[in-house]
């Protein structure tokens, strides 16, 4: 359908409400015509103006965000000392810290820190916290550093 019959056939639309019966069958019939010329039905020209008016009025569409940063893998045991070094930057940069952990996390990473210096162990349910605690804490430290 052509611009010139898209602007008619919008017209016409409003017609349609008149409170003179002639003037809305009128309408009716020439937007059946209109239909007919563009080999569509009415429900197919309704859609077609109809489209054409929401995708005119909305905005263009942003690009997708990018794809999450996969998590990292901290509950592996051998990385204990990267870890603890991790939990001590925390632990050391409470001002920081309090950005996004609160301050029970904040002090598990002090906690924690300090007592592996002294006992050289992490247990199962340690690490599952410090793994949380640290992806938390990525978005204010940079880790890789």
């Amino acid at each position: 359908m052509d611009d010139a019959d898209r602007k008619l056939a919008v017209k016409i639309l409003g017609m349609l409400g008149s409170s003179s019966a002639g003037e809305a069958a009128t309408a009716a019939a020439k937007l059946t015509a209109i239909a007919q010329r563009n080999k569509l039905t009415l429900d197919e020209l309704m859609a077609e103006i109809y489209g054409k008016m929401a995708r005119a009025s909305q905005p263009p569409p942003f690009p997708p965000p990018p794809p999450p940063k996969p998590e990292p893998d901290f509950t592996d045991i051998d990385q204990a000392n990267d870890l603890l070094c991790r939990l001590q930057r925390i632990a050391d940069r409470p001002d920081m810290s309090s950005r996004v952990l609160t301050a029970w996390e904040i002090n598990f990473a002090t906690d924690v820190s300090a007592r592996y210096l002294a006992d050289c162990e992490l247990s199962d349910k340690q690490l599952v916290v410090i793994q949380k605690i640290l992806v938390k804490a990525s978005r204010v430290f940079n880790f890789n550093a």
